[in-house]
């Protein structure tokens, strides 16, 4: 089986095409990573955005469980004074004499 010329032509010249274009999109990717242009444009603000996002989604958190605390303190105290009686009688005194001796001495005062 023979080819013409023109199908030869156009077979060889894709494949050098291909290549070509595999080898520069190659390259153009390691010059990209060299000189650090690969990174998105604008990463920053989306890390700040990210950022700010979650540190306000946290402030909320904190104020949710801050009012729920402040809440459960107000029962609490509310409470107690509700249900239990206040005690007022004092205890009887009892009489007992206890007494200690300390004796400090001083040995070889100089």
């Amino acid at each position: 089986t023979t080819l013409t010329w023109g199908p030869y032509l156009w077979f060889h010249m894709l494949r050098v095409a291909t290549s070509t274009l595999s080898v520069c999109d190659f390259l153009g990717e390691k010059i990209a990573s060299v000189l650090g242009i690969s990174t998105p444009k604008y990463q920053y603000a989306i890390d700040e955005y990210y950022r700010m996002k979650r540190e306000e989604e946290e402030e909320e958190q904190e104020n949710k469980m801050s009012e729920e605390a402040e809440r459960q303190h107000k029962e609490q105290q509310n409470k107690p004074q509700a249900e239990a009686p206040v005690q007022t009688d004092q205890p009887e005194a009892t009489v007992c004499t206890s007494f200690v001796n300390v004796n400090f001495e001083n040995e070889g005062d100089c």
